[in-house]
Parts: structure tokens; C-alpha cells; sequence
């Protein structure tokens, strides 16, 4: 192969490898983008799923978006997927962190899960997650979200909460 091929032949081969690793960095972000876990768009299909019940739809409560979020940063900070922490606290405890007094009160939680329709369709599988989300009781919701590591790889940690506020 002459010298001048060679230049030829090395230079298309940058180009292709560049242009190869453009399209695979192209490729993650736009899988990123439209494989995401939005509290907005769960909360949407939460009431979506009660409202095929003809049951009443779930209110965004501030309150319980900030329990929500501090759950999901514990799990997330400490690396556990549980409703009780590793030192034992039960879900209760965040609301009680948050200031939510509750005549009724009620948890989900999800984590590995990158798409928040595959989060909902997991709990409305889920015999104790769908009782939760159809009952009747709750009138209200707050969820979050925090990555972290789970078993050795990044994940997203979620947290769904229903509640009744005391009267």
C-alpha cells in the first residue's frame, strides 16, 4: 500500500470512528430523554387509573412531595430499597419529618425502572401497589425522586404517597 493510501485509508478510519462514537453519544441521550421517571407524568397516570374507576382524582399536596423526596434521598444516599430504613424507621417517620398529619396514609415505591409508564404498569400489577392507588381513601399524592446506587449500579429511587389529611 503506497504512503499516500495509507493517509487515505487512516484518515477514513478516524472519520468513521468519530463519526460512529457521534451517532452512540447521539443515540444515549436521546434514549435518556425519552426513557425518564417524572413524578408529573406518575402523578397523571395515577388519576388516569382511578378515574377508569370512577374514583375520585388524587390533589398534589406540597407536604407530601417533601416526605416523598426525603424518603427517596435516604434510599438513594444509603443505597437500600425498603419501606423501613436499615435503622428502622417505617414509612410513618417521613411523613411525621414533613409535618403531614394523616388520617390515612399509604407508600409505594419503585427503583431500576427508567420509564415512568413501566413504573405504573409494575403497580398496577402489583396487588398491594394497586390497592394502594385505588383506594378510596387517599385524596391526595406526593411523589419524588433520587438516583443513587442500588446493588452496585445507578438507579433511580421512587417514592409515591397518598394521604388524608387530619381534620
Amino acid at each position: 500500500m503506497s504512503k499516500r493510501n495509507y493517509k487515505k485509508l487512516t484518515i477514513t478510519m478516524i472519520v468513521v470512528v468519530i463519526g460512529f462514537s457521534f451517532l452512540l453519544n447521539f443515540r444515549s441521550s436521546v434514549f435518556e430523554a425519552l426513557s425518564s421517571v417524572y413524578a408529573s407524568v406518575l402523578v397523571n397516570l395515577t388519576n388516569k387509573n382511578r378515574a377508569s374507576a370512577n374514583l375520585s382524582e388524587l390533589k398534589v399536596n406540597p407536604v407530601l412531595e417533601k416526605a416523598a423526596q426525603m424518603k427517596a434521598d435516604d434510599m438513594a444516599a444509603k443505597g437500600y430499597f425498603s419501606h423501613n430504613t436499615p435503622d428502622g424507621k417505617t414509612p410513618w417517620y417521613w411523613f411525621e419529618q414533613a409535618g403531614y398529619k394523616y388520617e390515612y396514609a399509604g407508600e409505594n415505591l419503585a427503583v431500576n425502572f427508567e420509564d415512568s409508564d413501566d413504573i405504573e404498569t409494575a403497580w398496577m400489577n402489583s396487588p398491594k401497589h394497586f390497592t394502594n392507588i385505588m383506594n378510596n381513601k387517599f385524596i391526595e399524592i406526593g411523589i419524588a425522586t433520587s438516583t443513587g446506587i442500588y446493588k452496585g449500579r445507578e438507579a433511580i429511587f421512587v417514592v409515591q404517597l397518598f394521604g388524608k389529611p387530619e381534620k
